[in-house]
């Protein structure tokens, strides 16, 4: 029982930060293409 607990505590937090590196992956992706749209704009 503790150990299916600690297993499924265990599983959330790394789709927690699966989730935080995904968010972390899309702002950077989103501030690239801003940047390529201000050299293209120019």
């Amino acid at each position: 029982m503790s150990l299916l607990h600690l297993w499924r505590k265990r599983m959330i937090n790394l789709l927690i930060i699966v989730l935080r590196a995904v968010v972390a992956v899309a702002n950077a992706l989103i501030a690239v293409l801003e940047l390529i749209r201000e050299l293209v704009d120019r």
